[in-house]
């Protein structure tokens, strides 16, 4: 497998050693090959891209090649927010998402009932719904809702009962767009830390991290 993450667009990389060296370690061991890719057109020598926190906005020349890559090359493409919009990272991402019928919604997740100790923010759920072999329960930290339009996304993970948008969005923590002519799929999460070093050796965050990077996806 190999994997472009990018940075092209002010990304957090792969190579940031405080928070994804553990990540990086974890896919070496499993034989999964990911560079870090400063070169906008080497994206589409790889099978998997991922765009980790986005600080950038999507020109529409971009926007429309990535939709070629997914709908005709058959690529998994990932991009990864974060929460309230912080440093525009919502807009930045939905100037890309909403090609595929996705967007980030500037709010915040919570969750009294399932979370990380004690702590609301770091919701907890059990429903993965794809990308899930030996995934029980996974982590995602500050994570905004995604929203979708039905008939085009599908929901990837949703939180537990208990989560509440203090937006009031639907609580749909990631989601995903799949070509049917090609097979290429794009994934949106509402936060960029769930595979982060201080959250990837919890609960089965380690397990969906690989099956997202792997190809095809394990499940199916």
């Amino acid at each position: 497998m190999t994997v472009a993450w990018d940075y092209t667009h002010l990304e957090f990389t792969i190579t940031d050693h405080y928070f994804f060296s553990v990540l990086q370690g974890e896919c070496a061991k499993e034989g999964i090959q990911v560079d870090e890719v400063r070169d906008w057109r080497k994206l589409r020598e790889y099978e998997v891209i991922v765009f980790n926190y986005p600080e950038r906005p999507f020109t529409d020349r971009e926007v429309e090649e990535v939709a070629q890559l997914v709908e005709e090359g058959g690529k998994r493409v990932i991009l990864l927010g974060y929460y309230k919009n912080e440093d525009g990272v919502a807009d930045a991402c939905n100037s890309l998402a909403a090609r595929f019928g996705l967007h980030l919604n500037p709010d915040v997740v919570l969750d009294e009932g399932s979370n990380h100790r004690g702590d609301p923010y770091f919701v907890v759920t059990s429903r993965v719904l794809r990308f899930s072999r030996g995934v029980g329960r996974v982590l995602l930290p500050c994570t905004s809702s995604v929203g979708l339009i039905p008939g085009r996304g599908e929901p990837l993970i949703e939180a537990e009962p208990t989560a509440r948008s203090d937006k009031d969005f639907p609580p749909i923590l990631a989601a995903s767009y799949r070509s049917r002519a090609s097979g290429g799929e794009f994934i949106l999460f509402g936060t960029c830390v769930f595979w982060s070093n201080h959250s990837i050796n919890l609960y089965d965050n380690r397990e969906l991290a690989l099956n997202l990077l792997r190809t095809p996806d394990p499940e199916g």
